[in-house]
Parts: C-alpha cells; structure tokens; sequence
C-alpha cells in the first residue's frame, strides 16, 4: 500500500510540474482540419498567406506547408506579439529550408509581400534554432561557428519532430533546440511583430508543424526620453547648450575653453533596461551614460559611459571615476561607425552583464561584476573644449525583477 502511495504521489508531483511548466500557454493555430490556405491576403482563423506560393493546408493535427511557386511564403498572424515564449513542434516530409518569423513586419519589394525581421531557422542541419534578421541585416545574428553548427546538427531529428521553444523578453532573444538552448543574445532592432511560418522559395519541400502554442508576457515598452521635439523625464544641466532644430533633432553644444560637460540627464534611476540613441557628432566626443550617480564634480556623474564618439572607440565602456576603460572593441567600431551621418548605439544592462550595439552590431558584451547595478541615464557633451552633437531617438526601457529573472533563465 505504501509503495502505492508513493508512486502515486510520484505521478501527481509530474503532473502538477507539467501543468505549471504549460500554464499560460494557448494554441496558436485554432483551425480544423482542411481548412487551407491558397489565396494571399486572406484571413482565415486570424492567419493569412503572404509571399509566393506555397500553400498552407490544416491535416490532423499538423500545419503543413507545401512549397509553390516564386519567391518565400509565409502564414502569418494578424495579431503583434511583444514579449512571449512560443512553442511548436516540426519535421519535414520533403527536405527543404524553412523557419518561423517572430517580432516581423509586412513590406511590399516589387511589388510582393516580403516579411522583416527576425527568423528561428529550420533546416534539415546545421542552422535549426539560430536567428536570421530576414530582409533586414540579412545576416545570422549568432555567428555560424562550426562548434554551434555541430551542436545543432547532433540535436536535429531528420526524420522525427523536434521541438523549438522561442523566448522574448525586452531585448533578450533565446531559442530551444529540442530542451538544448541553442542561442541566447540581446537585440534592439524591434520589440514586437507578427508571426509568420515560413515556406522557402526551391523546386521542392513540404514541413509540419504542431503542437503550436503561444505564453504571452507582460510588456516592456520603449519610453520617450527625448524624439521628434519632445522631452521625457529630462533635466538639463547649467552647462551646455540644447536646442531643437527643424528636423526634430536637439543639438548638443559647449563653449571652448568650458572646463565641465554639458549634461542631458533623467529624473529616474534604473536598474536593468535597454537604453539606445541615435547621434551625428560635430565636434568633440559625447556619451551615454547609464548606472551613473550624480557628483559634485565638473563631469556631474560617475558610473558608466557608452562612448559616442568619431570611429574606434564608439560602443566601448568608460567607467568615470573607477576603471577608465573596461572594453572597446576598435576594429569592429571603426568599420561600421558612419562620419558625418547618423549612428545609433544602444546598451542592455541586466545585473552584470552588459552589452553595447552600434548600429545594429554588437560591439561589447561582457559579464562584469563590479559594475554599478543602479544609476541614472544621460547624454554627455565632454568638457574642456568646443563641443557638438545632434541626439534624435532616446529611449530607454525598464526591465523589472520578472523580465530579468526569465532573461536570466
């Protein structure tokens, strides 16, 4: 009786887990079989054919899509998606290329629909799980190195289904190969979008899917701090000059000679969040300060500094009264910073590890535990000479204890 007894404790435990793992979770594929999908630009069951082609038809319990015609199709969903973890099960009946698009957009490219944005790969080896940035970077955004491609190749069923996981919160991306995490990085190029399950363009290729289940999360909003002639919680300090121009962008500026930085700084301290800004320097040097305390000092803060300046040293970390510098990456910053245009840079900081992305690149990424956990954000002319800047863009968003323990899962 007793071994009863704990066996069927034994049973419930797993259930009561399983249950709590699958808790929140809603099929994201409501349709009956036989409901198909051939014509573009049709709703049905709140999904709709774009692209070429290939068509979507529901059997059993499986999506299948069968490859057609001209360029890559996608079934898509209506609805945006923000922060969520996805899953679905898939395999293939005829070998082709294939993925899921998450956080993505519709565009029109003589004249088809094309989607954007970022794509869970599904290929037969090698690249199931990594995350594409389709017509957009057109570049995987975890390097293919032959380590991870082993990796991915060894977890794949060829003739079996697999099941991928996708999780997004805020700016952290990670995916699931079969209970295997495959990649987990930060990215800021978009927080929401559509879902679109793709068929690529070839002469042949049928893929299932099933098992398609969607856990939708509390959101985690970009928040004005400056844009379009418009402040946030900002306060500017004495020293400095700020002016918005005609095209919306605020102008940055000090005298020569000024010994202190002018400063653009928010009311608020942060502890975890994305914070990102577009900039075209003049003159001089500037930055992005973040985890920064105020000080009675002619800089006005100490803490952290993405450097915003002309070519190699742009992204790197400064630390202001503390380490100097903590990580540059010179190389990588002086190919793809832009003279005379605009650039963006942007830094993810959750507990200690930080990030730093320059126009859409990641150029620091490190785990650094002395680095300050809590501070204010702000732009920075540096002192002591003429100097001058244009900001548009500047954003930042919070994460809270929530986000941060799923993105530290």
């Amino acid at each position: 009786m007793r071994v009863i007894f704990i066996l069927l404790s034994f049973f419930l435990t797993v259930s009561v887990v399983f249950s709590s793992e699958e808790s929140g979770f809603v099929g994201l594929l409501t349709a009956q079989p036989g409901v198909s999908w051939v014509e573009n630009g049709k709703v049905q069951n709140g999904l709709v054919k774009r692209g070429g082609e290939a068509t979507f038809v529901v059997e059993g319990d499986s999506l299948v899509g069968k490859r057609g015609a001209g360029i890559n199709t996608f079934l898509c969903t209506e609805k945006q998606y923000s922060n969520f973890i996805l899953k679905f099960e898939v395999k293939y009946d005829v070998e082709c290329n294939s993925g899921v698009q998450f956080r993505s957009e519709v565009h029109s490219h003589n004249g088809n629909e094309i989607l954007s944005g970022y794509q869970c790969e599904i290929v037969p080896e090698k690249d199931t799980g990594n995350v594409y940035d389709e017509h957009r970077r057109n570049r995987y955004l975890i390097p293919q190195t032959p380590e991870i491609q082993t990796k991915i190749d060894q977890l794949f069923k060829k003739s079996d289904w697999n099941e991928i996981v996708i999780q997004c919160v805020g700016p952290s991306i990670k995916t699931w190969l079969n209970g295997v995490k495959v990649t987990d990085f930060s990215d800021l190029e978009s927080n929401e979008g559509i879902f679109g399950f793709q068929v690529h363009s070839g002469e042949q290729g049928q893929v299932r899917w099933r098992n398609i289940r969607i856990k939708e999360l509390p959101e985690t909003p970009w928040i004005l701090l400056y844009a379009d002639k418009k402040f946030g919680a900002l306060e500017p300090k004495p020293v400095g000059k700020w002016e918005i121009q005609d095209d919306g962008s605020l102008k940055g500026t000090t005298e020569e000679g000024q010994p202190k930085d002018g400063m653009l700084l928010s009311n608020d301290s942060y502890k975890n969040f994305a914070a990102k800004v577009s900039f075209k320097m003049i003159t001089g040097n500037s930055g992005l300060y973040f985890r920064a305390t105020e000080v009675d000092k002619p800089y006005w803060l100490k803490g952290f500094q993405c450097e915003i300046a002309v070519g190699g040293d742009t992204a790197g970390l400064w630390e202001v009264e503390g380490r100097g510098w903590v990580a540059k990456n010179v190389e990588q910053a002086k190919k793809l910073y832009k003279t005379a245009e605009w650039n963006t840079v942007g830094t993810v900081a959750v507990g200690d590890h930080l990030t730093t992305f320059l126009n859409g690149w990641t150029i620091i990424d490190l785990i650094d535990p002395k680095c300050a956990k809590e501070g204010k954000t702000g732009l920075q002319l540096h002192g002591g000479g003429n100097q001058g800047c244009l900001f548009r863009d500047y954003y930042i968003m919070p994460l809270d204890d929530k986000a941060v323990e799923l993105i530290l899962k």
